[in-house]
Parts: C-alpha cells; structure tokens; sequence
C-alpha cells in the first residue's frame, strides 16, 4: 500500500513538473539559446579556428558531381593561397595558353610548351568569382605563378572548360584578369580565396539551407552557379 501510494505521488510529481517547466515561454527560450550557440559556433569559434570567413559551405549544384552532391556541406580551411594543392606552373605572360580538349572537355591546358593536366587528387577551393561575387566550390585545375603572386585556374569536375575560359557559337578565349561576362571568374587570387576543402563532406545537411534559399527570394545561399535557385534534391 506503502509502495502504490509513493508510485501515484512520483507519477503525480513528474507530471506537475512536466507542466511546470515545459510551457511554451520555456520552449521558445530554449530555441533562441540553440540558435545563438550555434550562431555563435559558426560566425565567431569555426572562423577563428579555421582561419576563413566561410568554414562551412553548401553545394548547391551539379557542377562537382561524382564527387560533391547538391546538399552536401563543405568544410573549408583558410591556407595562403600558395598552399593548395595542384598542378603548378611558372609563367612570364598571359599569352599562348591553349587548352586541350577531349571528348569535348578540356583535360590539360599547354602553358607555351608545358602542359598541366587535369588532376582530381587537385585541392577542391571555394572562392568569391569575379564580378558576381558568387561563392563558387570547384577544384583547382592549375596553380599559376605569374607577376610575383599565385592565381588559379579552377574548373568543376563535371564541366566542360575551367571557370576562366568561354567558348560561344564556335569562338572561345580567357577572363584571366577581365571577366567579358561569358566566364564564371577571372583567375582566382588571394583576395578572392575563402579556402580548401579538409575531411569528407557533410551530405544531406545542406538541403535545411537550400529549402529555405529557395522560398526566400532575398537568400544568396547557394554556393555554386548554376541551378537558379531551382530546388534540387540530388544530381
């Protein structure tokens, strides 16, 4: 008898308790602390310790398909632009620089008689494009030095030609370093680095921003150029 009445008063507890504390000023409390941490976790301690101002980004395009999805969250750290991996080359102009295509897609680009191929063990960087100031995921297909400062030449992996080349109506050329609107960027320097990809890539989280990019017209979160904002749930 002893033993029921101290269950019924237990039981009568938890509830009062449960009715007490979890009222709706307590959960919407609870959701403005949530999204202050994580706030704060993204915009101040993820910068600091990986040394960018974009330590987390998310694919919103096809244009790394077979290796990033739409969706996926990139994790970025910040290095000197010199630091990235990739195929290096010195040169004194930006002149006689070819590509080679095959199958309709550049896969080497010949830099006045050295020729850089296409590497996919190539740092993935994300950069702000010139002029749109676009956050742009691809991988770096060449690492240039020219004029005493390191550029890149960037092209997503399931693209046809590099982020810095146009080809239209059978005619084609480079925005190196001016951009006629036909190229995703020119090539990218330090100021326009945000970072290289570290560690694999968080799949499917990045769709919580990419819906509400998508419904919000006044939202720049998509990270690559390319879907419109046309919602998408896999390449």
């Amino acid at each position: 008898m002893i033993r029921m009445d101290l269950k019924k008063k237990l039981k009568y507890e938890i509830l009062f308790w449960k009715r007490e504390n979890f009222t709706v000023k307590r959960e919407v409390w609870d959701w403005i602390v949530s999204f202050l941490v994580a706030a704060a976790v993204y915009f101040i301690l993820m910068p600091f310790v990986l040394g960018t101002s974009a330590p987390a980004v998310v694919v919103s395009s096809c244009s790394e398909a077979g290796h990033l999805n739409i969706g996926d969250v990139v994790i970025n750290q910040g290095t000197p632009i010199s630091e990235v991996n990739a195929p290096e080359v010195n040169i004194s102009s930006l002149n006689y620089i070819t590509p080679i295509f095959e199958n309709n897609k550049v896969v080497a680009i010949n830099f006045s008689g050295n020729i850089v191929y296409r590497n996919e063990s190539s740092d993935i960087v994300t950069y702000l494009a010139v002029p749109s100031r676009a956050q742009i995921i691809h991988r770096v297909f060449a690492k240039v030095n020219y004029n005493g400062q390191t550029f890149l030449i960037t092209q997503g992996d399931a693209n046809p030609f590099p982020d810095q080349m146009w080809i239209q109506n059978g005619r084609g050329g480079w925005c190196f370093d001016d951009n006629n609107g036909l190229c995703i960027s020119t090539l990218v320097n330090q100021k326009m680095f945000l970072g290289k990809k570290i560690g694999p890539q968080i799949p499917i989280v990045g769709h919580v921003k990419l819906f509400f990019c998508d419904v919000m017209p006044f939202c720049d979160g998509h990270s690559n150029l390319g879907t419109g904002y046309e919602y998408k749930l896999w390449c």
